[in-house]
């Protein structure tokens, strides 16, 4: 009797289906970890050629940096060859001008004067614009800041052209006018115009004596600098 040829076995198959699934699974396992190891180091390589990169920056802008400083030290540190330096010479001290002419100086010209700055001078020259300009020296007294000190060691060199002054007529200004002046407080020159509006002139200062707001002192230091008109009051 003839034998029957005999082939695999269900459980032999199933074993080969299991084992060629696995191979797969292994396959696929290490082509993923391969390639991931190979962008990994890839992105490493990147990376590190960065890192490099921006040392080399770094580095380059420190030294730089490091040549300037020190190329500037060195030349601070070059001695000096001018003879102040050796003997500390003082400055040669501002010569005090022989005289200012009080009522046409500048500002640059008053600073001539020992004493006077550049806040000073522009004090003076504003105060002496709403004044008319100076009669007395004493008046700088009125200028803030000025001290009786500062103005007698200024005093000897100021030079008074009292032919300079501007003069103010009461019956011509107007109020605000007449208000600007130093000497002249606001109500004062309000009954001085309102006088005026009723018809009345000032001839002289015993005119001015008749509003009651002006005092003997205000006229005094008023004195030099009233026109009534035709001719400049005087004492």
């Amino acid at each position: 009797m003839r034998d029957k040829k005999e082939g695999p076995t269900h459980s032999q198959i199933l074993g080969i289906i299991w084992l060629s699934a696995a191979l797969l699974i292994i396959a696929g396992v290490v082509f993923f970890s391969s390639r991931h190891r190979d962008e990994t180091l890839q992105n490493d390589t990147c990376e590190t050629v960065i890192n490099e990169v921006l040392t080399a920056k770094e580095d380059s802008v420190y030294r730089s940096r490091r040549k300037h400083h020190h190329t500037q030290y060195t030349r601070e540190k070059k001695p000096r060859t001018d003879s102040s330096f050796y003997t500390h010479e003082p400055p040669a001290p501002r010569k005090q001008p022989l005289t200012v002419e009080l009522n046409s100086a500048d500002t640059l010209t008053l600073q001539l004067l020992h004493g006077i700055g550049p806040v000073f001078a522009r004090r003076i020259v504003r105060y002496r614009e709403r004044l008319g300009g100076f009669v007395s020296g004493t008046q700088l007294l009125e200028v803030y800041g000025v001290t009786p000190e500062l103005l007698n060691h200024i005093g000897p060199y100021l030079r008074i052209d009292t032919t300079a002054i501007r003069h103010i007529n009461p019956n011509t200004l107007e109020l605000k006018q007449l208000a600007r002046h130093p000497y002249i407080e606001y109500y004062q020159a309000r009954d001085i115009v309102r006088l005026r509006a009723t018809g009345s002139r000032f001839h002289s200062v015993d005119d001015l004596r008749a509003i009651p707001s002006m005092a003997d002192s205000t006229l005094e230091r008023l004195l030099p600098y009233l026109d009534f008109g035709d001719s400049i009051v005087s004492k």
